[in-house]
């Protein structure tokens, strides 16, 4: 269960928008944390769960035939226009993390997922990220039909 349960701040053309959002789970990544990723403090450095979020889209897109290279295939690419992480509390060397990853917003070139670091029940990390289709060239690119398709069944409702 992705749970984002605490008021989580948006930034628009209006200011700051303050939403309570619950969102069902579509996918679930394990990822054990591994020594190199730990910070002099002996927690996982904050650049690393940038590595387990983008981990836990990819294996997302995998799930439902749509990986990297298919995309690709499909004279496309995504790529990520803005990230906001909130961290809550460390991972330490040897935790077994689960990264909840649900899309929330599918547009014609663009997405939002919202994604939760979890070590047991405890939520280290939330996060929004919102991503574009380009074509192969880089340029905003509207997403073929069938990986929009496909994407819906990664589509969860937020309240």
């Amino acid at each position: 269960m992705l749970d984002l349960q605490d008021d989580h701040h948006l930034r628009s053309n209006a200011g700051t928008l303050h939403r309570r959002l619950t969102c069902v789970s579509v996918h679930e990544t394990s990822i054990e944390v591994r020594w190199g990723e730990l910070d002099p403090y002996h927690h996982v450095n904050h650049a690393a769960y940038l590595s387990y979020l983008e981990h836990a889209r990819i294996a997302a897109l995998e799930s439902i035939g749509w990986g990297m290279e298919a995309i690709a295939a499909a004279g496309r690419r995504v790529v990520v226009a803005r990230i906001d992480v909130r961290f809550r509390a460390p991972a330490r060397g040897g935790d077994r993390l689960t990264v909840a990853t649900a899309l929330v917003e599918l547009r014609g070139a663009g997405s939002t997922w919202r994604q939760t670091v979890r070590n047991g029940d405890r939520v280290l990390v939330d996060a929004t990220v919102v991503a574009a289709c380009t074509d192969l060239n880089g340029r905003p690119a509207r997403t073929p039909p069938p990986l929009q398709e496909a994407l819906q069944t990664l589509v969860t409702v937020a309240e």
